[in-house]
């Protein structure tokens, strides 16, 4: 039997690093065209085009409390305790679902133990959390050990982000304190950049602003360097559809600060529901 088993929601990790590092996804739902899909049976090509057309979009939805309960009942056969480290609870009710399932498992799981954790963050700085907290399973800790690091990093943590249009998370009702940006961007040409972490609470705040891409990418190691301050770096980048930027971003920070951690991936189809294209989102925080 495993110790501690790292579950979270399919926004945050790919299924390749999932596999890599033991996490496991309970998947968000995706509803296009009066239809249920999951997150990971998405056509990433067809759902860009279908965004861009700004027209009948579709929406996500949270895992029902039955498929979180199937998913603790199934790593309950491996493991002694569950940790589920959600998106924040002002993003999305799978936070307060994961919860309840938990609740429920008291009864039909009692020898094992789940805590829930909302990780006050999202994309990348999610990632990087379940990925230090499935390295510290995978070395034998116990729940109340791993629990007490992710409450550790969660702080430490930032999570900054841009996007061609704040449209999408205002059209989905995650614009939080962005309201305003979001409707001067309308009749401008300027881009945000927002950030959702410990620091806001786990909402959106916007936290800069610049006309273009390469104007926005030098904004966001500007951060990087006031934030760290010279410690080693670990990093994330979730993109969606974008990776030449993603990689150029990557290579300006690469250049810049030592990095002992990096991670770059595609958003999810759920990530893409929430931001459209273009989202690049950078996550990191100093190590000790």
């Amino acid at each position: 039997m495993n110790k501690v088993a790292i579950t979270t929601n399919s926004a945050c990790i790919s299924a390749a690093e999932a596999r890599k590092y033991d996490v496991t996804i309970i998947p968000f739902h995706i509803i296009m065209d009066g239809k249920d899909y999951l997150d990971s049976e998405i056509d990433m090509e067809s759902l860009y085009a279908r965004l861009d057309e700004r027209q009948n979009l579709p929406t996500s939805s949270t895992p029902t409390i039955e498929e979180f309960l199937q998913v603790f009942s199934q790593l309950s056969q491996s493991a002694e305790s569950i940790l589920h480290i959600s998106m924040p609870q002002a993003f999305t009710g799978a936070y307060n679902l994961a919860l309840q399932a938990k609740e429920a498992a008291g009864e039909k799981l009692p020898q094992t133990t789940i805590e829930v954790i909302d990780s006050r963050t999202v994309g990348g700085g999610l990632l990087l959390i379940c990925i230090e907290a499935a390295k510290a399973a995978k070395q034998g800790r116990n729940i109340k050990e791993v629990v007490e690091l992710v409450n550790h990093l969660i702080p430490r943590v930032s999570e900054i982000s841009s996007r061609d249009a704040l449209f999408y998370l205002d059209k989905g009702g995650r614009i939080f304190e962005a309201k305003s940006w979001a409707e001067a961007e309308a009749v401008s040409s300027f881009r945000t950049i927002g950030e959702i972490d410990a620091s806001t609470g786990g909402v959106l705040k916007p936290l800069a602003r610049a006309k273009t891409k390469g104007q926005i990418m030098n904004k966001m190691v500007d951060i990087v360097n006031e934030r760290v301050k010279g410690k080693k770096l670990r990093a994330a980048i979730i993109h969606t559809n974008v990776p030449d930027q993603a990689e150029q971003l990557k290579q300006m920070i690469l250049s810049q600060f030592q990095c002992e951690k990096f991670y770059v991936s595609e958003g999810s189809a759920a990530v893409a529901v929430s931001t459209g294209q273009g989202l690049i989102n950078l996550s990191f925080y100093g190590s000790d």
